[in-house]
């Protein structure tokens, strides 16, 4: 009989667990997408088993599919759209979380399992458990599980590590209990080394993995969840010195300074506001905010919603940009909304850097803004893997609108005034109760 496919023995070790939520990978090369494919194939014989597999975007969707057509050849699967249809009449649907309200999309709907990649790429625990939420069985024999594949890094490195207790790079399956729910989570580490098909078949593959600088190295190809230092990163060390000086602290809001907006705006992609004070020794990022596929009546009304009074608002040159559906320039539009920008000056990346550096000494970070601070620290420049060394240019994922919102603010800070602000003064005191004889 020949074998269509067989799982290493990591693989097997994470398909048998029967704890709630299944978190397995830790490093490159572990074989997390064969496993969680795989994973997914225990009930597709019961007719009433549904599975919901999450992606970060539709072009990744797509390579899995292509996977999967080769891994569910023997099921006699169909693929049609955005659905797996077995002959017994189980299903799996696809998605991703490029949908507006992606993560609350599927809340309310029954999957039996629920398949999640890349799963650093998910903000924040929060959005994670809106996910996850749809998890749930009304049938006996299908029991609800959640799948998930991760590396070190990405934007939900901080409340991943947090969540599945991971410290280091675990050698051994990490278990915790939710203290809440009672459930069950465990993580699952694997390796390149664990992948026999990799360290035989490709060994540039584990070439490139060793050859990595350090911090991405640790990272990548051992598996490491501690916040390393990574070499090619832009702001590594300066923002550890901050930590270590106690800059990233509480930072609270103080009414008797102006705030100021700095904006990095994208079209089909993440636009970001960060929201400042400055005093003659200080500038503080009390405030941060980052959403997609939103206009400009979005943003505004998420300025309103707050009760700071505003001093100025800085956009890039492309704030002058025409939009094709309106005729106007994005500046027009906000104005139109009752919001003018300035426009930040025009420098050289490397200069917008370096002037950016300049201002770690003065810098104060609300310890709220996990999203900014973990951007900040892995932005960093790109790798080229022919050549083995970093290139001079950052790399653009999701770190690059917080780091260039950052790096607009060094270039506006020193018009960040505090002008036609009154001083907060106490009102004088009234009885409370002198309009009724007591």
């Amino acid at each position: 009989m020949q074998i269509h496919w067989e799982p290493t023995p990591k693989q097997e070790e994470a398909l048998v667990r029967t704890e709630f939520e299944i978190l397995f990978g830790g490093a490159r090369g572990g074989g997390k997408t064969d496993a969680g494919q795989a994973w997914l194939l225990y009930d597709k014989d019961h007719p009433r088993y549904k599975a919901l597999v999450i992606r970060k975007n539709a072009n990744d969707l797509h390579d899995w599919m292509d996977r999967a057509r080769h891994m569910y050849l023997p099921t006699k699967a169909i693929f049609i759209q955005n659905e797996i249809k077995f002959p017994s009449g189980a299903k799996i649907v696809l998605g991703h979380l490029k949908d507006e309200n992606a993560y609350e999309k599927y809340q309310g709907h029954e999957y039996h399992k629920t398949l999640i990649e890349e799963l650093e790429q998910i903000p924040t625990e929060e959005s994670y458990l809106k996910l996850i939420s749809s998890c749930r069985s009304t049938i006996p024999e299908l029991k609800p599980q959640v799948f998930a594949t991760a590396n070190p890094g990405g934007r939900g490195n901080k409340w991943i590590k947090k969540r599945f207790n991971l410290v280091g790079s675990p050698k051994k399956p990490v278990v915790t209990v939710d203290a809440i729910t009672g459930r069950s989570r465990v993580f699952i580490p694997a390796r390149v080394d664990d992948n026999p098909h990799i360290m035989e078949k490709d060994p540039t593959y584990v070439h490139f993995l060793n050859g990595l600088p350090d911090g991405l190295r640790e990272a990548w190809r051992l598996g490491s969840w501690d916040d390393v230092e990574i070499k090619g990163a832009y702001y590594g060390q300066m923002l550890a010195q901050t930590k270590r000086e106690g800059r990233i602290k509480f930072v609270p809001h103080d009414p008797a300074l102006k705030v100021h907006t700095v904006w990095d705006l994208g079209m089909d992609d993440s636009m970001t506001i960060g929201f400042w004070q400055r005093t003659s020794t200080e500038i503080r990022l009390i405030d941060y905010y980052e959403n997609n596929n939103q206009g400009f009546p979005h943003y505004i009304k998420v300025l309103r919603d707050k009760t700071y009074i505003y001093g100025q608002h800085f956009a890039p040159f492309d704030i002058n940009v025409k939009e094709q559906s309106t005729g106007l320039t994005r500046r027009q539009a906000a104005e139109k909304l009752g919001l003018t920008f300035e426009v930040v000056p025009s420098i050289s990346l490397d200069d917008g850097i370096e002037k950016a550096r300049l201002m770690f000494p003065r810098l104060l970070i609300s310890e709220k803004q996990d999203d900014f601070i973990e951007a900040i620290r892995q932005y960093r420049k790109e790798w080229d893997e022919n050549l083995l060394k970093y290139k001079d240019k950052p790399v653009h994922d999701w770190t690059s609108h917080a780091a260039d919102m950052f790096r607009y603010t060094a270039l506006v800070e020193e018009k960040m005034t505090n002008d036609d602000i009154e001083p907060y003064e106490q009102p004088e005191y009234e009885p409370l109760y002198k309009n009724i004889g007591l």
